[in-house]
């Protein structure tokens, strides 16, 4: 008879394999080893394709071979294992990377610790990029993403907390916070978002972000994703709370301000008057890549009267021979610009500087000499370009390029009253925001921290 995989397990080894390949759906990586041990059968059950093969021989089945005491457990005293009772746990287990012992005439197993340790190297980080500091980046295995984090937060009052979600995927999730510096009702609250999670396939960061965002629908990240661990550090002296997704790259920072996205780790290592100079200019950029393709059209369309004669006249030669409304040139200069950054992203690095450079010059070339675009908005198009590029996050520099959009539509109807208006619903939403509960934009802590590098006078 068939057995629920809750119950129980019997003193049959046999119905008890049965019913785990059952529980395992009969898969053919599924294999099993048998080992006499003081005349006594014992199988060992195990995935050969996430186990480490050498650990088994070495830990287990010589540690077995050469044991004179009947005592399974000092066997396999050298590494970590629990007993288990259910059907449903041993076949968890086996999904994890464990070896299932099973013996004769016993209803519980042992499950040891087999899975493979395969990381990949710390390299230096290819989307965060610094001239001044650490080089090294998260990898793909939490565990050493916070050994990386304890190098630099060396208290004890460090902690970690590791949880499960999704019934499918079973991802692990570990939680980090320094317990003197975050809020309690901070941390209870992702306690409680996270476990709202009901998605069975959890298997991205993404998802989690969904979870922890307060707007999830707000063109503004509420979560910081990053794979520095220097940034993280920092974040985490502050009282933030980083999330860990096994075999994800990066870590989840929140709660998270907005300067947060305009900062970047040289900030720290820079001379308080240099920070100052470089967060000014990517507030420059954040203000030029969302409002300069809007304010164009609207000058263009409705407002030419407040340039200059000389500067009048240059903008109307430059769009007298061009067929298409500037809104329409807007759209199209940032499609194709948006089509030649996926593209550069696609192919291999060789090929993609090729294109981004040869791509860029040849299009808009093209595009000026048969009229289609007039020069003024190329160049429109790439200062808004370059200035996006300057925001040391990717995800918001993406958001920013997609913000410019409802701005441009708006000034091509209402001119200067449609910017003035999607500037105020921008704003609006910006301040009404927050992260985790805490306010998105606070400028008294900003305009402090980027003071406080400032040297005092030494008497003396």
């Amino acid at each position: 008879m068939a057995k629920s995989q809750d119950e129980f397990l019997t003193k049959d080894l046999n119905q008890n394999l049965l019913i785990i390949e059952e529980k395992m759906f009969h898969t053919e990586d599924l294999k099993q080893r048998k080992v006499i041990f003081h005349n006594k059968a014992i199988i060992l059950l195990y995935l050969d394709t996430i186990i480490d093969k050498e650990s088994i021989e070495i830990h287990i089945i010589d540690s077995l071979n050469k044991q004179e005491n009947e005592r399974i457990e000092e066997s396999i005293s050298t590494k970590q294992f629990t007993t288990l009772t259910t059907y449903k746990d041993i076949s968890y287990s086996l999904a994890q990377g464990n070896t299932i012992l099973f013996m004769e005439d016993c209803n519980f197993v042992y499950s040891i610790v087999t899975l493979t340790d395969e990381k990949r190297a710390i390299n230096e980080s290819l989307n965060e990029k610094v001239t001044l500091g650490a080089h090294d980046s998260f990898v793909e295995n939490a565990s050493t993403n916070i050994s990386m984090l304890r190098k630099r937060v060396r208290t004890p009052e460090f902690k970690v907390e590791y949880k499960h979600y999704g019934a499918l995927t079973n991802a692990e999730i570990a939680i980090c916070y320094i317990e003197s510096k975050v809020e309690k009702d901070i941390i209870h609250s992702i306690k409680n978002r996270l476990d709202q999670i009901k998605e069975p396939e959890l298997i991205q960061s993404r998802q989690l972000q969904e979870v922890l965002e307060d707007y999830p629908f707000s063109p503004f990240p509420q979560t910081l994703r990053t794979e520095r661990p220097d940034r993280t550090a920092n974040n985490l002296l502050k009282g933030s709370v980083v999330i860990f997704l096994e075999h994800e790259p990066s870590a989840l920072v929140t709660p998270v301000s907005f300067y947060a996205f305009l900062r970047s780790p040289e900030d720290v290592n820079s001379r308080w008057f240099i920070n100052l100079f470089y967060f000014t200019l990517r507030m420059l950029a954040f203000i030029l890549s969302v409002t300069l393709p809007a304010f164009y059209i609207a000058v263009n369309a409705f407002h030419s009267a407040i340039l200059p004669v000389s500067t009048f006249y240059t903008l109307k030669l430059s769009v007298m021979n061009v067929p298409f409304h500037p809104l329409i040139e807007a759209v199209i200069m940032q499609i194709v610009l948006e089509l030649l950054k996926e593209a550069s992203v696609r192919l291999p690095s060789a090929v993609a500087q090729t294109i981004g450079t040869v791509g860029a010059i040849v299009i808009g070339s093209a595009i000026v000499q048969t009229n289609f675009i007039s020069n003024t908005m190329v160049v429109v198009i790439a200062i808004t370009a370059v200035s996006s590029f300057v925001i040391p996050i990717g995800e918001m520099s993406t958001s920013i390029r997609l913000m410019s959009f409802p701005l441009i539509f708006l000034a091509a109807i209402f001119g200067f009253i449609g910017i003035v208006f999607g500037l105020m619903v921008y704003l609006t939403h910006l301040v009404k925001l927050t992260s985790s509960g805490k306010a998105y934009v606070d400028s008294p802590k900003i305009l402090q921290s980027i003071v406080k590098s400032k040297p005092k006078k030494r008497e003396g």
